[in-house]
């Protein structure tokens, strides 16, 4: 990871898409708080769906996002 902040962060969490959307994570208000210390990442989303594939479809988005900052 090279510029870690949680503006940096936040900028690469606006390229994931909610899915079956064209708004991003960001803008829906998914992402409640972004942390990182150490250059270990945590972020904090609230989904409210009942579907697992969604959920899973998100993080396995954002965790790529994520690995390229």
């Amino acid at each position: 990871m090279s510029d870690l902040n949680e503006q940096s962060l936040r900028t690469a969490l606006e390229g994931v898409k909610y899915p079956g959307f064209s708004r991003d994570i960001v803008s829906f208000g998914l992402v409640k708080n972004i942390a990182h210390e150490n250059g270990h990442v945590t972020v904090q989303m609230v989904i409210t769906t009942g579907e697992p594939q969604v959920a899973r479809q998100i993080k396995e988005a954002a965790t790529a996002a994520l690995s390229v900052v």
